[in-house]
């Protein structure tokens, strides 16, 4: 089914806003010193040179921009753009048949959230975006009713190979940091508390030529934010390639601390932070890990804005997974970041972020009233 959705496409102004250089400016760090030779991860009590190599580029780019580019994850291009193909099927359903999906509940983290019925940003206007979560088919029951044929298995098959490239990804943060290679994994035993979110953000027609709708309280297709957990990693559809996604430099003050939230249109540059389609995933850090290491690792601000010229008035489309320590695991100041004073109470993965969860969904109530 690949006829287009009910709604027309959005019609928007707004004021523009100042963006610097584009991704040229981001790293780009390669997992393949982590990759055995039967796809397996590969650790051993003495780091290779490849992997001390990737590992220091890792704590760089964690210190100065908080994002990077990720290659060599050991997951195939196919398996990424099969889920993009179901996703394209999945939002071009009919209003009538979206509503036979099951809805997103906020308690779970899991199903389809309406378009622009969110707000990661509270002080903007809803995010113009509908989506569709999954968690751990482990402990969570994803209710695929009314999706396309075969999307659940497409979907669950690409989380099985996220989260083994993601324990390498651990692996690798663990040797940046200076600590036992089990650091972080000892925090994911479970999975139970990580998600994979599927974004459509439909066409928009009259933006301004600019293209940066960005003007305070004005609707974006992502309001600025820095995600709640220990990083994401982040998937573009090849067309589209991630058009008006933009972060701020992790060094460049407001809307980076590590409480997961980020003031609106805050003073300084932002720049262009396009995917490369793929398998190439954009890695950014979260609020629980700029706790773990007292905001030396920062949160980065990032938003989507819509871009300018003929990218305005297509579809896009983005995955994302949400790597958040498991519910009960205790995020605290590491020791070897507590020379000042630590900024941040210890604090359980499951009670910081379903903390922000709640505040995303007050645009819904809000709506509802």
């Amino acid at each position: 089914n690949n006829k287009a959705p009910d709604h027309p496409p959005l019609k928007r102004t707004a004021t523009g806003a100042r963006m610097t250089a584009g991704c040229a400016d981001l790293p780009t760090v390669s997992l393949a010193p982590f990759i055995g030779d039967c796809g397996g991860c590969v650790a051993g009590n003495d780091p290779t040179p490849g992997q001390r190599l990737a590992a220091g580029s890792i704590d760089r780019a964690f210190r100065e921009h908080g994002f990077l580019y990720l290659t060599d994850l050991g997951v195939d291009e196919e398996d990424v753009r099969g889920v993009f193909d179901m996703m394209k099927r999945l939002f071009a359903l009919s209003d009538g048949e979206k509503a036979r999906l099951s809805e997103y509940d906020p308690k779970t983290n899991i199903g389809f959230s309406k378009f622009a019925t969110e707000a990661l940003n509270t002080h903007r206007r809803p995010d113009l975006k509908e989506s569709f979560n999954i968690r751990s088919r482990r402990h969570y029951a994803n209710d695929y009713t009314g999706t396309p044929d075969g999307f659940g298995d497409v979907a669950e098959s690409l989380w099985d190979k996220l989260e083994e490239a993601s324990r390498r990804l651990f692996i690798a943060c663990a040797l940046a940091m200076g600590e036992d290679i089990r650091f972080f994994e000892r925090t994911f035993e479970r999975f139970d508390f990580t998600t994979l979110r599927m974004l459509h953000f439909p066409p928009v027609e009259d933006s301004p030529p600019g293209g940066l709708p960005a003007g305070d309280g004005d609707a974006l297709r992502i309001g600025e934010h820095t995600d709640f957990g220990m990083v994401t990693l982040l998937f573009h559809d090849d067309e589209s390639a991630g058009a008006g996604l933009q972060v701020r430099r992790a060094g460049e003050g407001a809307g980076n601390d590590a409480s997961g939230a980020s003031s609106g249109n805050e003073e300084g540059s932002w720049v262009d932070a396009a995917g490369r389609g793929g398998a190439t995933a954009i890695v950014n850090t979260g609020a629980l890990l700029a706790r773990w290491t007292n905001d030396e690792w920062r949160a980065t601000a990032h938003r989507v804005v819509v871009p300018p010229g003929p990218a305005a008035g297509e579809d896009r489309y983005s995955l994302a997974y949400f790597l958040d320590p498991d519910r009960d695991a205790v995020v605290e100041t590491h020791p070897r970041f507590s020379d000042a004073a630590a900024r941040y109470k210890p604090i359980t993965s499951g009670a910081f972020v379903q903390m922000k969860i709640e505040e995303m969904m007050k645009v819904r109530q809000n709506a509802a009233n």
